[in-house]
């Protein structure tokens, strides 16, 4: 009888040598030696669903447009970037400093509401700044990472784990559980989805499949999660962000920023679907670009039906009209 138990055991632990072997190898596999059904099953983990653009928003309004905050601060930098210099940390510094005051003046004087991304370390260094957006109940917070790190270099379990140290700073900042998740720079994990999922949240805003609100889809099933997508032509880090690499140049004049992003508020206008705006206080909050940015807000508020929501109200609103077809 021990003997066939421990039979049994050392053919359990040799199959699932086979496997551990077999996806290594599937991993280390040159692409251009992947068959299609490999090449579906390494896209499938998460992918875009339904069109859930609504018959017509709130109030007849042509357009939904939703202006976003990543509240990074420090962790940009120590945590994505990998970088301590002092100098770098001022750039995140002058966000809570000199930036976010002049977006919350911004909104206050155009009757906005923003959502504001935030990461837990932003909150541990800068409590005072995201009280004065607490102050403010017409915003929304978002649940931002805990120190900016990059998902990439984390397994299943560690990502879990570093999610709910996240979430422990920001309920206790903040008072409530977010709605809305965004990955730091926009990376996921296969599990990222799952685990995003399983915490609860009502909608992602990381990924970049369409134009329009839709659902998610992870493993080919509807996640139930509610995708806000996001697109590096309408954030404002690649253009004004000085970085020391050709891919991201930075300091573009406003009004080449200007017309890129008027033209495409303009599209999402005339398709009546969703503008989803994404910029940072560190490099948005200076001087010409606040200009730049009250004159594309006064621009949009020109025409007739612009609805201008946080995420929240955007995510909440499609699903409830997604129910009703």
């Amino acid at each position: 009888m021990r003997w066939s138990n421990w039979m049994k055991i050392v053919l359990v632990l040799v199959s699932c040598g086979v496997c551990w072997v077999t996806a290594a190898a599937q991993q280390d596999k040159p692409l251009w030696q992947w068959t299609p059904e490999e090449m579906k099953e390494h896209v499938k983990t998460v992918r875009s669903g339904r069109d859930l653009t609504p018959e017509q928003w709130p109030e007849g309004a042509k357009v939904a447009v939703s202006i976003s905050f990543d509240f990074d601060t420090e962790p940009v930098w120590l945590g994505f970037q990998g970088n301590r210099s002092p100098s770098y940390m001022s750039r995140g510094e002058y966000g809570a400093r000199a930036g976010l005051p002049r977006i919350l003046k911004l909104l206050d004087k155009h009757d906005i509401p923003g959502t504001f991304f935030i990461p837990a370390a932003t909150m541990v260094l800068h409590p005072a700044a995201v009280q004065t957006i607490l102050d403010r109940p017409q915003h929304e917070i978002g649940f931002h990472s805990y120190i900016h790190e990059s998902p990439l270099s984390l397994n299943e379990d560690q990502e879990r784990e570093v999610y709910a140290r996240a979430m422990d700073i920001f309920v206790q900042t903040v008072g409530k559980r977010p709605v809305g998740f965004r990955s730091a720079a926009w990376d996921l994990t296969p599990a990222t989805i799952k685990i995003v999922k399983d915490m609860g949240f009502l909608y992602d805003s990381s990924m970049m499949a369409d134009d329009r609100p839709y659902s998610l889809l992870s493993d080919g099933q509807e996640s139930g999660l509610i995708e806000l997508p996001v697109e590096w032509i309408l954030d404002d880090w690649p253009y004004f962000q000085l970085s020391w690499s050709s891919q991201h140049v930075g300091l573009r004049t406003a009004d080449e920023v200007y017309s890129i992003w008027a033209a495409e508020f303009d599209g999402a206008y005339e398709e009546g679907s969703l503008y989803m705006l994404v910029t940072h206080p560190q490099v948005i909050g200076h001087r010409y670009r606040m200009q730049m940015l009250e004159r594309l807000i006064t621009y949009m508020k020109s025409k007739p039906g612009v609805w201008f929501a946080t995420h929240e109200q955007i995510a909440r609103y499609v699903q409830e009209q997604a129910a009703e077809q």
